[in-house]
């Protein structure tokens, strides 16, 4: 897995990004002792995340290059799986809303899912959405991951845009219990300021397929208590709010 490096490193020792060069290399690498242990013990052993694979300008493996899936809480093989899914969910699915919508990404993920949605497109010509890729202002814009997107990154880049009647974004880009961003802009804040409901989804292609044919998931706001909902205030993880 490349390793993230943030905007916030004065006085911390220099580390390189990884270029596509690297990641061709380590996928090379990698795949060699795969194939190895494949040979000697049954199993690669050795995965390459999705980012890598992505950062390459490789086409992902097949899905049973990822043998049982079992590192998918790290990034290995939920990209293909995802696009397994999204086109078994396609195979049988009912004619979409027709509701225009859109989608946020982080950049690495963007153009995959342009692809789904090109592919459920192919099928529906009645499908209207858009896909939108999010540059980490935040953290820095070596940072392309959709998790680690902040709602006022989201907010800032997006504010003004055609978003359709709906916006879909990924469940990891908020935390679980509290629908808030890493810089705690709630779901809701977000939503007023964008001027449309956001509905995080699974990764799973299943849900990501639902979501875009208007078939959308719950979404369990918590108490905020006394909190505004507005969108008008920024917590404490908000470099622009004074105080």
């Amino acid at each position: 897995m490349p390793v993230g490096i943030t905007k916030y490193r004065q006085g911390l020792a220099k580390l390189r990004p990884v270029s596509a060069e690297d990641a061709r290399d380590i996928i090379a690498i990698a795949e060699e002792f795969g194939q190895e242990n494949l040979r000697r013990f049954g199993t690669r052993r050795f995965f390459c995340a999705d980012e890598l694979y992505l950062k390459a300008g490789r086409e992902l493996p097949p899905e049973e290059f990822y043998e049982e899936f079992t590192q998918l809480e790290n990034g290995v093989g939920m990209l293909r799986l995802q696009q397994t899914e999204f086109r078994s969910a396609l195979s049988l699915s009912d004619p979409p809303d027709g509701v225009p919508f859109s989608m946020a990404a982080g950049v690495s993920a963007a153009p995959f899912l342009e692809k789904l949605l090109c592919t459920a497109q192919e099928k529906y010509a009645t499908i209207k959405g858009h896909v939108y890729a999010i540059e980490n202002d935040f953290f820095g814009r070596s940072i392309n991951v959709s998790g680690l997107i902040t709602g006022q990154d989201l907010i800032a880049q997006l504010r003004g845009k055609d978003l359709g009647e709906r916006l879909l974004i990924s469940n990891n880009m908020v935390r679980h219990d509290e629908l808030d961003f890493l810089d705690d802009i709630t779901l809701e804040q977000a939503s007023a300021a964008l001027g449309v409901p956001i509905y995080p989804v699974d990764a799973d292609g299943f849900a990501l397929c639902d979501a875009m044919f208007g078939i959308l998931p719950e979404v369990h706001l918590p108490d905020r208590g006394n909190g505004s909902t507005d969108g008008a205030e920024y917590y404490k993880y908000n470099p622009h709010k004074e105080g």
